[in-house]
């Protein structure tokens, strides 16, 4: 779900309440996915998120279904981890424009064992339960914020980098690219797994398309955060030029 069309208030709301959720697991998994992103890059990351998502070992799967059992949230089986889910209510103002979307927002869990294959392919994302950043993730309407465990922001690149080319794995790889190591995303993408230099050399054309392309939502994001599209360009091509000596 896009949630740029959405007011700034309501979308400040929504991330606040995904926080107080992640906020009560904090302490027992490793963060990924776009709060993972905001937490490497603060006010710098320029989009929202609403998914918490992590890795955990087995006996910490089972005890996070019982605590989100115990929070009242539904869930949705599942056989790579566990999802659970709960419908936004909002505590802000909702333009009634703004109503048809807000009605479908969902609060979703996904926390899956740390290596996470790929739907329909061979690749797969592996996390480590132990090589992490304690980074900081501020709410917005209360003076208080939350101590994520993250996997380091070369890992977090490299893994955007192989994900399917949607708009928020392309932004973020973006914004991500441009804080890290290049040389330690490279090494991250060559020893992920045995497809990865593969998948993110078959993904690049599109990554490199889409955040040029004027009006897709990743350009719009890019230009609006004051990316450098032609220096980001230049980051993937290395990165490219780097993963073809293989």
């Amino acid at each position: 779900m896009n949630l740029e069309e959405l007011p700034e208030d309501v979308k400040k709301d929504i991330e606040d309440q995904s926080l107080k959720i992640l906020e009560v697991i904090a302490s027992r998994i490793v963060v990924i996915g776009g709060w993972a992103t905001r937490a490497h890059l603060g006010e710098g990351h320029h989009r929202y998120t609403l998914d918490v998502d992590g890795v955990a070992d087995e006996p910490t799967l089972q005890e996070l279904r019982g605590i989100f059992v115990d929070m009242g949230l539904s869930e949705e089986p599942v056989d790579w981890g566990i999802k659970f889910f709960k419908k936004y209510e909002p505590s802000v103002d909702v333009p009634k424009d703004s109503l048809p979307l807000v009605e479908q927002v969902q609060l979703r869990i996904e926390i899956s064992p740390p290596r996470i294959r790929e739907y329909q392919t061979h690749h797969y994302s592996e996390f480590s339960l132990t090589d992490y950043k304690i980074k900081n993730i501020s709410y917005h309407n209360i003076e208080r914020s939350v101590n994520a465990r993250v996997p380091p922001i070369e890992h977090m690149a490299a893994v955007k980098l192989g994900l399917p080319v949607g708009y928020k794995h392309n932004f973020d790889a973006a914004m991500l690219l441009q804080k890290s190591d290049i040389e330690k995303v490279i090494h991250s993408i060559k020893s992920n797994d045995d497809w990865a230099s593969l998948v993110v050399l078959r993904r690049m054309p599109k990554l490199k398309g889409r955040i040029k392309e004027r009006g897709s939502l990743e350009n719009t994001l890019a230009l609006g955060a004051g990316l450098d599209i032609k220096e980001h360009i230049k980051r993937l091509e290395l990165i490219e030029t780097n993963l073809r000596k293989l």
